[in-house]
């Protein structure tokens, strides 16, 4: 079983899924999957055995986001696989793989705040280099395979809501051109009663801003929700932290443009009913 050895309580670890973070020597976080196939329950306790010396007993206090990275490439912690415990109890020869003068941790994880850069990092590397640590190396962030693979989806999600969309306003726009059709007796008699063609593209216009009005009420919230349950479910899939987030900019901003795409959607339909002849009414009686 991969796992990664670590100081108790440190600032800077795995994200927690559940539970929290190991602050002891004697606790240990799983990654979910390999808690599944242990058969195991945060609270329980593992024996953890490293080849050299006796079992020691753990207690399982979280489940964790493994990251992907180990000096060993065909064998290392992935999102739900593996482990985090005390860096005590991994042999000697695991925290000094390449055995080097100056022993010590093999990496060392960054936060850095907001707005940062890595540059600041590179020169606190090349000043700390030496043959005697046998040189310090910045590594950008490690993704895993999983977060690569969905990432490959590049733009196919944006590409398919603007299909969307875009059927969305060839549907509204049928549906506004076959209700000036069917109604055309009733914009005949409006236009009999001294409505004036302006007032008939103002007819139109309003019935599409109430329709899509009443679908942004309803819809805006309800996706919301789906989505924000749909990505929980996704996140727990892939084993990481679900943190959804809704961009209130973002959203004022669809609706707002739902409003005017439905005005200019009406343009067409409006002076076709504009141009309703009278006599249409006379016909009919």
């Amino acid at each position: 079983m991969p796992v990664l050895g670590g100081t108790p309580g440190a600032p800077v670890a795995p994200p927690v899924l559940t539970g929290h973070g190991f602050d002891t020597p004697g606790e240990v976080v799983l990654g979910t999957l390999t808690l599944a196939q242990l058969h195991k329950h945060v609270g329980d306790t593992v024996l953890v055995s490293n080849g050299t010396s006796g079992p020691s007993r753990l207690r399982i206090v979280g489940t964790a986001t493994m990251p992907a990275i180990g000096l060993n490439f065909t064998q290392h912690t992935t999102m739900g696989t593996g482990a985090l415990l005390s860096y005590a109890l991994l042999p000697a020869a695991a925290r000094n793989i390449l055995d080097g003068p100056v022993t010590g941790p093999n990496a060392i994880l960054v936060r850095l705040r907001a707005g940062a850069g890595a540059s600041s990092l590179e020169q606190i590397a090349e000043a700390t280099s030496s043959t005697a640590d046998l040189g310090v190396n910045v590594l950008a962030v490690q993704r895993p395979a999983e977060i690569i693979n969905y990432r490959s989806l590049g733009t196919t999600p944006a590409l398919l809501g603007a299909a969307l969309a875009l059927g969305a306003v060839f549907a509204l726009g049928l549906t506004l051109v076959a209700s000036v059709r069917r109604r055309r007796r009733e914009l005949a008699l409006l236009k009999t009663l001294g409505f004036t063609k302006r007032q008939l593209v103002a007819t139109v216009a309003w019935q599409s801003s109430i329709s899509v009005g009443i679908g942004t009420i309803v819809g805006l919230p309800l996706g919301i929700v789906l989505g924000r349950f749909l990505w929980d479910l996704f996140a727990r899939d892939i084993d990481v932290v679900p943190v959804p987030t809704v961009p209130a900019v973002t959203v004022v901003l669809l609706a707002v443009g739902a409003l005017v795409l439905a005005n200019v959607v009406a343009a067409i339909p409006a002076r076709i009913a504009a141009r309703t002849p009278t006599a249409l009414l006379l016909r009919a009686e």
